[in-house]
C-alpha cells in the first residue's frame, strides 16, 4: 500500500470530523421530533426474566391488559401450535412455576415455554425435569389416570434456530420430527424464535390499534426484540459512508492500525492504574498486585490476590481484557476450575457460593461485577481526563468491601486443607 502522508491524515480527519458533526446534528434533530432510541425494556432487567415476565403478562387471560384470551390465542396461532388443542378461554399462565419460565395450562393441556432468548446456558436435566414435574403433578391429582404424552407441549424460544437444547438439558430425550422422544415418551415439541414473537406482536397490535397506551408498550417491546436480532431501525450514516468511500485507501490504513492502537491505549491505562494502586496502603498491606500487558490473548491485565493466601485454588480480583470487551470482578483461578471439573461431586453451589458469566465470576451483593464492550470502556474511562484516578478508587472500594467475604469463600473452598 502507498505510504500515507501526515498531511493526508490531517485533511481526512478534519473532513471526517465535519461529516460526523453533521451526522450528530441530524440525530439530535431526529430525537427532538420524538424519534429516539430510548426503550423502557432496555433499562429494566437485562436477563431472560425481563422477556419472560412481559410475554407471560400478555399471555395471561386474566392479565391487566383486559383483553381476555386474545393475546394467548394469537400467540398459539403465530407459533403454529393451534393443533395442540389448548382451551385458551380456560387457560392459566404462570411465571417461574417450579422453575419453568412460562407455564400455561387449561387443566388438560400443558404448555412449557423454555426461554433462551438471550442464549442463557442450559441447566442440568432442565427440560427433562420440567416434563417430569408436570407429569407427576397431574398424575397425583388423579390417581386413576396418568397424563398422556400429547397433553404436554414444549416450546423452546431462542433468537434464531442456531441454539438447540443441549443433551444435558434433555437427559436422554431426542428431538425427532416435532417430538421429544425417550423410551415410551413422545412429547410434542416446537422450536420457536424471535421472528415468531414479532409475528405475534404484529398481530395483536392490529387487534388493539385503538388502545394507544397498550399499543405503545407493545411497540416498545417489539423494538427491543428487533434490536436483539439486529432488525432494529438504524439511521443511515450517509455522510460518514461517503467520506469512507472517498478516502478508502486512507481508511484501510487506519483500520490496519486500529487494533494495535486499542491495545496500546488500554495497556497504558491499566499500567497507570496499577502504578497508583501500588502506592495505596490498603494494597501494600493486604494484597499482591500485578499488571500483565495485553497482546492478543485473553488475560487478567490487573490481578489482585489476598496476601498470605496459602491455597492453590481460590478467587481473586481481576480486570480481564478480552479482544472486544473488559470484564471486572472476582474470578476463580485455573487450578480451582480444573479441580471442580475433575471432582464432579464437589460443586460451588453446594457450598452456597453463587457464580455468574459461565460460572467463572463470583455473584453476590458482596462482589462487584461488570462487563463492558471495549469501545465503551475506552470512551467512558480512557478518554475521561480523570479516568485513571476514578478507576483506581473504584477498584479500592470494591476490594475493601469484599475482603472479608472473599476470605470466607476461599477458606470454604479449601476446607480440606485446614
Amino acid at each position: 500500500m502507498t505510504e500515507i502522508t501526515q498531511e493526508q491524515y490531517q485533511k481526512f480527519f478534519a473532513e471526517f470530523e465535519k461529516a460526523y458533526k453533521e451526522y450528530e446534528n441530524k440525530v439530535k434533530e431526529r430525537r427532538a421530533r420524538g424519534i429516539h432510541d430510548y426503550n423502557v425494556f432496555d433499562v429494566l432487567e437485562t436477563k431472560e426474566v425481563k422477556h419472560s415476565k412481559f410475554i407471560a403478562s400478555l399471555l395471561d387471560p386474566k392479565g391487566l391488559h383486559y383483553q381476555g384470551d386474545l393475546f394467548l390465542r394469537e400467540f398459539v396461532n403465530a407459533c403454529g401450535v393451534s393443533y395442540f388443542g389448548l382451551d385458551t378461554s380456560n387457560a392459566q399462565v404462570y411465571r417461574e412455576y417450579e422453575n419453568i419460565d412460562i407455564y400455561i395450562t387449561d387443566g388438560n393441556k400443558h404448555i412449557i415455554i423454555e426461554n433462551k432468548i438471550l442464549y442463557a446456558k442450559d441447566q442440568d436435566k432442565q427440560i427433562y425435569r420440567y416434563i417430569e414435574t408436570i407429569k407427576n403433578e397431574n398424575s397425583s391429582k388423579n390417581e386413576n389416570s396418568s397424563l398422556d404424552n400429547d397433553g404436554i407441549l414444549v416450546l423452546y424460544l431462542t433468537p434464531n434456530f442456531y441454539k438447540t437444547p443441549s443433551q444435558k438439558s434433555l437427559n436422554g430425550f431426542e428431538i425427532k420430527d416435532g417430538f421429544l422422544e425417550k423410551d415410551n415418551d413422545k412429547i410434542p415439541y416446537k422450536h420457536i424464535v424471535c421472528d415468531d414473537i414479532l409475528e405475534w406482536l404484529d398481530k395483536i397490535k392490529i387487534e388493539i390499534v385503538n388502545l394507544t397506551d397498550l399499543n405503545v408498550i407493545i411497540t416498545q417491546y417489539e423494538k427491543a426484540v428487533k434490536n436483539l436480532i439486529n432488525k432494529g431501525e438504524k439511521m443511515e450514516n450517509n455522510l460518514i459512508i461517503e467520506q469512507i468511500k472517498k478516502n478508502y485507501k486512507l481508511c484501510a490504513a487506519i483500520h490496519d492500525n486500529f487494533k494495535s492502537a486499542e491495545i496500546e491505549l488500554t495497556n497504558n491505562f491499566f499500567k497507570e492504574v496499577c502504578e497508583k494502586l501500588e502506592n495505596d496502603p490498603e494494597i501494600k498491606d493486604n494484597w499482591t498486585l500485578s499488571f500483565n500487558k495485553f497482546e492478543n490473548e485473553i488475560i487478567p491485565v490487573i490481578e489482585i490476590i489476598p496476601k498470605e493466601l496459602n491455597y492453590s485454588k481460590y478467587f481473586r480480583f481481576v480486570v480481564e481484557r478480552k479482544p472486544n470487551e473488559i470484564l471486572y470482578g472476582f474470578l476463580k483461578n485455573k487450578i480451582l476450575d480444573d479441580f471442580l471439573k475433575n471432582n464432579a461431586k464437589i460443586k460451588l453451589e453446594d457450598m452456597n457460593i453463587q457464580t455468574q458469566y459461565f460460572e467463572w465470576y463470583l455473584k453476590a451483593d458482596d462482589f462487584a461485577f461488570e462487563k463492558m464492550e471495549l469501545k465503551d470502556f475506552i470512551l467512558n474511562n480512557i478518554k475521561n481526563k480523570n479516568g485513571v484516578e476514578e478507576y483506581m478508587n473504584k477498584i479500592l472500594s470494591d476490594i475493601k468491601k469484599s475482603k472479608d467475604k472473599l476470605k470466607e469463600i476461599n477458606d470454604k473452598i479449601n476446607a480440606d486443607k485446614q
